[in-house]
């Protein structure tokens, strides 16, 4: 006896219906997080402490399709409209979770809120433009502006009663400082706390501090082919003004060099005759002595 396949085919698409009555009826309780947003909240008030990102939600649905809810899209948005400055309980209500019917809420963790809120205050103060380190040696700062020289400060009243002034970030300064230095640098804003505008220009000026020097230099005498020289004093007295790095170096006097250079026609003879003194750039020569020399060619 041959079976009916049709028969066959009807019990199979019975018992899969039957399958999908039981499953489809069964309930089932997920933990899942659930994003907390904010609205309402008075622009002159500021949340100190309480508030949280997220929430845990107990979600009951169909064994089916509880797998299917998108963790991402639910939020829960909290009204604040009616708080005020002080302590405040916000309650989490079941009822205010977006889902679907087919879904119950059956609890929220934790239940409520305790929000400590402040009353938001605006202060203006001024800016104090701060160095990482100090000018090296041998460089002093001659300016140092912010533009703007005050920003706005917004925040906590409490908070802002106890500000006077707003620093800069740390400036770090190129080596050697510049004659003028000029960039963009943000504010060093306490927590809880904004600046209007959050970043000012800073302008500083640097100069290098000078420093004399007394030293012996050797006098060296360019003589021309087929003469002899002799000088009287063979060596001189200089007074030397720099920047006091360059003077300061104990390499200094050998940089500086006293020179007679004689004319190739001179005729022998007694002379006084000026010297010439080289050395680096940025420094002056204050004196010499003596001025001239005695000079005998021969």
């Amino acid at each position: 006896m041959k079976p009916n396949w049709q028969y066959l085919l009807l019990a199979l698409a019975m018992a899969l219906f039957c399958w999908y009555l039981v499953t489809g009826r069964e309930k089932v309780d997920t933990w899942m997080p659930m994003r907390v947003e904010m609205t309402g909240l008075p622009e002159d008030l500021y949340i100190k402490s309480g508030m949280v990102a997220t929430v845990d939600v107990l979600v009951r649905g169909p064994r089916g399709v509880a797998r299917k809810i998108d963790e991402s899209q639910i939020v829960y948005s909290l009204h604040l409209g009616r708080i005020a400055a002080g302590k405040n309980i916000v309650l989490f209500e079941t009822k205010n979770v977006p889902l679907p019917k087919v879904y119950e809420v059956v609890e929220i963790r934790p239940t409520r809120l305790e929000l400590e809120v402040e009353r938001r205050a605006v202060k203006t103060v001024p800016v104090k433009v701060v160095l990482r380190a100090s000018p090296p040696d041998g460089f002093a700062m001659s300016a140092a502006r912010a533009t703007p020289d005050a920003v706005r400060l917004s925040g906590p009243a409490g908070k802002l009663d106890k500000i006077t002034e707003i620093r800069t970030q740390p400036v770090t300064l190129p080596q050697p400082p510049p004659a003028r230095f000029d960039d963009r640098v943000p504010l060093d804003v306490p927590e809880d706390l904004e600046a209007t505008p959050p970043a000012v220009q800073v302008v500083m000026g640097f100069t290098a501090k000078e420093s004399e020097i007394t030293l012996r230099a050797p006098l060296a005498i360019k003589k021309p082919k087929g003469r002899e020289a002799e000088v009287s004093p063979q060596a001189v007295t200089l007074r030397i003004k720099g920047p006091a790095a360059i003077v300061a170096d104990k390499d200094f006097p050998g940089l500086v060099e006293a020179t007679l250079e004689l004319k190739p026609d001179i005729e022998p003879g007694k002379y006084e005759a000026s010297y010439r003194v080289k050395m680096p750039q940025g420094c002056e020569l204050i004196e010499a002595k003596p001025d001239k020399v005695s000079l005998t060619v021969k």
